[in-house]
């Protein structure tokens, strides 16, 4: 097992300046680099118990997601706990349910239990219940603009949606997206980015939205389809913004008697399997899940470490269109 001389040798510093860094203390930047790798190569696990007593602060992080119950959750819970351990991090896991109550009671055991601090996806206004002294980054949702943001290019994500749809030759697109206020940070902005787009080069498309609660939706979203459809209104290109929007779409047209792609190109957004060599099914933007993983929690051993974070206006990571069976 590494020890703390060894992390020292192989970073080609000091053991006071490995302990300096491990237990909060600023060291220079350079020397913070050269200690994560070393940590990071050798599997060094730090002596939490002495770095607890030292700064008062556990090795726990607290994450908090809406749920874990789709692909994409699941695959983000799943690398973000792979790299709080390899950083010498314990992970607790809270799903949220996107409920304010439970996120507001997530934080409380956070401070009660001395974490070294909160890694969360909320997309409730958490401004007035963070504290400077707890250290927090958070996924697609600016909380305040001193706050380390995180996120998917969920812009980029819908204008490169629309310039896929457009090169395959589809001409009556469909927009379909759930638009709320807890939505707007990352469904609202991939419409405007598929919106842009078409404004841009002059395509026609529908936008079906309801600002309703997810199961409501998928009724509204349904009856939608029936009728158009039974109108003769067949559009050939839809993008949800959501991959479970882009599943539920292509089985009820497939009801129908309507086939992607034969007939409809559907393109979701995530991009989330349930696991590695699953087939991929929906045509979808990809999330960069494993950087978003990696650079929740360097931003936030930067935090711990006292070194300066860059945290305005948020971190945005590139997506891409990725190939599944419901496009050409």
């Amino acid at each position: 097992m590494a020890t703390m001389n060894d992390v020292a040798k192989l970073a080609g510093v000091s053991r006071g300046t490995v302990s300096n860094y491990i237990n909060g203390v600023t060291v220079k930047t350079e020397s913070q680099k050269k200690i994560r790798a070393a940590i990071a190569e050798l599997k060094y696990i730090p002596n939490t118990a002495a770095r607890q007593l030292k700064t008062s602060r556990s090795n726990l992080v607290v994450f908090i997601i809406p749920t874990t119950r789709t692909p994409l959750f699941s695959e983000l819970t799943y690398k973000v706990q792979q790299d709080l351990q390899a950083h010498g991090f314990k992970m607790i896991l809270c799903n949220s349910n996107n409920d304010i109550q439970e996120e507001l009671e997530y934080i409380q055991m956070a401070k009660m239990q001395k974490a070294a601090g909160i890694i969360t996806m909320s997309y409730s206004d958490l401004l007035a219940h963070v504290s400077s002294d707890l250290p927090v980054v958070s996924i697609e949702k600016q909380i305040a603009d001193t706050i380390s943001c995180i996120s998917a290019d969920n812009y980029q994500g819908g204008r490169i949606a629309a310039a896929q749809l457009h090169r395959s030759g589809a001409k009556k697109l469909l927009l379909v997206s759930r638009l709320t206020e807890k939505t707007k940070s990352n469904y609202g902005i991939r419409v405007r980015g598929f919106e842009d787009y078409c404004h841009e080069h002059q395509l026609d498309y529908y936008l079906f939205s309801a600002p309703v609660h997810e199961e409501e939706f998928y009724k509204q979203l349904d009856a939608f389809l029936h009728d158009r459809y039974a109108y003769g209104v067949d559009y050939d290109g839809i993008f949800t913004v959501a991959d479970q929007y882009a599943d539920f779409t292509e089985n009820v047209l497939r009801a129908l008697g309507v086939t992607a792609p034969k007939q409809v190109q559907i393109i979701g957004f995530d991009g989330g399997k349930m696991y590695p060599n699953q087939p991929r099914h929906i045509s979808s933007i990809r999330q960069p899940v494993d950087k978003i993983a990696m650079k929740c929690v360097e931003n936030l051993e930067k935090i711990l470490s006292g070194e300066k974070v860059d945290v305005a206006p948020l971190t945005l990571l590139p997506v891409k269109f990725v190939q599944g069976q419901t496009t050409n």
